[in-house]
């Protein structure tokens, strides 16, 4: 019997380890892999602290840091959870109980859902620039999303491709300004394409073109989805009812509706998907179960 389990390997289930770690509580942390997302990303330029450093980087030094910690760590996915007095949860390894949970699984990549995406994953469409952005050195690419992710990832192929398109569906581009500008001071080989939406992806063996909804038909050699994160909540869809957006709902301490269930990172509704939020949530949730645990 565990005081709490944490479910989650990013920088929010991290931050919840090393803060439970800290209370002394008995606890496991349980994920597949440890980093989360921002290990595929570029660089990161907004860590307090740190002007800038790899994503794989900053990943790999919160990871050590918890594990200098002692803390117990199952590598394996969770795959189901219930719960009556206490929680229960089950991997594909094993089973474990505990008082309290904290999840923080992040989200997963969020699909634009057109002809040709599927059958042409892993063969010009990819949703991780980091990962298969080398595979693309002096050919054209489409970026499609304008957001933040998308804008670092345009910037990031601007280095390898010879061309890149950058579709966006907003009139104007809603990344940080100074990414922005960074790409329009730096870099002459990219297009950016405003009001515009990818309605098919095109190839046989391998992409070869796209269309944007108003009928242009562009000739690419990869497509980089980058169009926002579905938060991953299916083990525990059972236990309590999301919000209309299929985000976990949390009070001020990040507790859910389910005495003794907490939720941290981007599984948690709110309007900024930043690092420096999902951190401050998993602090704020270990300490709620602390204080859940000591009150009871």
């Amino acid at each position: 019997m565990y005081d709490l389990i944490i479910v989650g390997g990013g920088v929010a289930g991290v931050t919840a380890a090393i803060y439970a770690a800290r209370k002394g509580m008995k606890f496991i942390i349980i994920s597949p892999e440890f980093g989360g997302e921002i290990a595929n990303s570029t660089y990161v330029e907004n860590w307090p602290g740190t002007k800038s450093i790899s994503g794989k980087d900053l990943a790999r030094s919160y990871e050590e840091h918890m594990r200098s910690l002692n803390v117990e760590v199952v590598e394996d996915l969770v795959t189901e959870v219930k719960h009556d007095k206490h929680f229960h949860v089950k991997t594909y390894g094993g089973a474990y109980e505990s008082k309290t949970l904290i999840w923080a699984t992040g989200s997963k990549y969020r699909e634009l859902g057109v002809p040709g995406e599927g059958e042409l994953l892993g063969r010009g469409v990819t949703y991780c620039s980091i990962c298969d952005g080398p595979l693309y050195k002096n050919k054209t690419v489409a970026v499609v999303g304008g957001g933040n992710t998308g804008m670092t990832s345009t910037i990031y192929m601007a280095n390898i491709a010879n061309k890149v398109y950058m579709i966006d569906r907003n009139e104007k581009s809603k990344c940080d300004k100074s990414l922005l500008n960074q790409l329009q001071s730096k870099y002459n080989n990219v297009e950016i394409i405003y009001n515009a939406e990818v309605e098919s992806i095109h190839g046989e063996k391998k992409v070869t073109s796209i269309t944007l909804k108003d009928g242009r038909h562009l000739e690419v050699d990869g497509v980089i989805i980058n169009i926002g994160y579905m938060p991953i909540t299916e083990p525990i869809k059972n236990l309590m009812e999301l919000n209309k957006h299929g985000y976990i709902e949390v009070d001020w301490k990040g507790m859910t509706k389910l005495p003794g269930m907490f939720a941290a990172g981007d599984v948690v509704f709110n309007p900024y998907k930043q690092l420096v939020v999902s951190a401050s949530d998993g602090a704020r949730a270990a300490l709620g179960a602390y204080d859940y645990l000591t009150t009871k």
